[in-house]
């Protein structure tokens, strides 16, 4: 069975982030994984765990000092 590897991710379009997941096994090619257009950051972790611990730290940041890509709709 394949391990699996993840990347936390960030791409920066226009000014604004947003952070993601990139699942990899080891049969996947890293240049051709991270071949992503604005992507400025990659962070590789042990455990999907980690990997969502960063990516929503990322996030919640990004909202909090106004750079997040997508806008949230206000209840």
């Amino acid at each position: 069975m394949e391990k699996n590897s993840y990347i936390a991710a960030q791409i920066k379009e226009d000014g604004k982030l947003y952070a993601y997941i990139i699942k990899l096994n080891n049969s996947n090619n890293l240049l051709s994984a991270l071949e992503i257009k604005n992507i400025i950051t990659a962070n590789i972790c042990d455990t999907k765990k980690k990997a969502e611990e960063i990516v929503t730290h990322w996030n919640e940041c990004f909202k909090r000092n106004g750079t997040y890509m997508f806008s949230e709709p206000s209840f």
